[in-house]
């Protein structure tokens, strides 16, 4: 199973492909900063986002907020066609800040704890949607690169007036359930870009809470409600992605892949890794050899 993990932007405002192609079949499980605008062209496969299960079809849109853990599974063949955009909060603020009900509509769908994020389209939708895509691919090929963000926060802004309009429809009456929710937002996407930054060492909870300056069980307790999962599953996720990587290197005993990864003890790396993929890290190794 191929592993497909996001490409680094951490130095750029957006990320853009336009139908790009995979032939072999894609499994990630992650989370990021900035949102992300999934529309699926060709493939079937699976999603899950809010410990929720969805199908995975042609005419897909899925949005996913800043630092939300989801789960991609495409099985190919004959092939799995995308779109994806995703864009840091400075752009999609660039906009919002001038238009206050085009901003208070998406703050509903960004700070409900639990909004529809899979849509499947009608066709009017979907061409509509698509021929914006293929605008924004050609707009970017063709203008100078410093005028480029302009094409994205404009495209978003046509983007996300079209979708509270047409295709996701705000219920106000939840307004007064999200108090608070933006700043566990923010609290998540400070554990989740500590845990990167020492994901190649062993830590405890307590180490994390005492840089962040919140309590263990705060901190878990929160981690847990918004993501669905605990932080050390969350941290062991990535770690076993990073060790799958690791294993590409020949001169790299199975100990040092565990040391790398982050794991503190060999033992247990290697039944986690067993329990995810179904093979050793030794015998996966060898698989890749093949």
């Amino acid at each position: 199973m191929k592993i497909h993990n996001a490409i680094p932007w951490q130095d750029n405002l957006y990320l853009f492909h336009f139908r790009s192609v995979h032939t072999a079949p894609i499994e990630y499980f992650h989370a990021h900063e900035g949102l992300e605008i999934l529309f699926v062209h060709e493939g079937v496969g699976r999603y899950v986002i809010n410990n929720q299960l969805y199908p995975l079809k042609p005419s897909t849109l899925i949005l996913v907020k800043p630092f939300q853990m989801h789960e991609i599974k495409v099985q190919v063949p004959p092939s799995y066609t995308r779109t994806l955009l995703k864009i840091k909060g400075s752009v999609v603020e660039r906009f919002m800040t001038v238009l206050p009900q085009l901003a208070s509509d998406f703050a509903l769908f960004l700070e409900h704890r639990q909004p529809s994020q899979v849509f499947y389209l009608a066709p009017p939708d979907a061409s509509y949607l698509e021929e914006q895509f293929r605008q924004l691919s050609h707009t970017l090929a063709i203008v100078p690169p410093h005028l480029r963000m302009d094409a994205v926060t404009l495209f978003s802004f046509q983007f996300f007036e079209y979708f509270v309009s047409r295709i996701y429809i705000p219920d106000s009456t939840h307004e007064t359930q999200m108090l608070g929710h933006a700043s566990q937002a923010e609290i998540i996407g400070r554990i989740v870009k500590w845990i990167d930054r020492h994901l190649n060492q062993s830590f405890t909870l307590s180490d994390l809470a005492a840089e962040l300056h919140f309590s263990p069980n705060y901190l878990s307790k929160t981690f847990k409600e918004q993501m669905g999962v605990s932080i050390t599953a969350y941290a062991n996720e990535q770690r076993l992605e990073q060790a799958k990587m690791l294993l590409a290197d020949p001169s790299l005993t199975v100990e040092d892949v565990s040391r790398r990864a982050g794991f503190k003890y060999p033992s247990y790396f290697i039944s986690l890794f067993k329990a995810k993929y179904g093979l050793t890290p030794r015998r996966y190794r060898m698989s890749m050899e093949k």
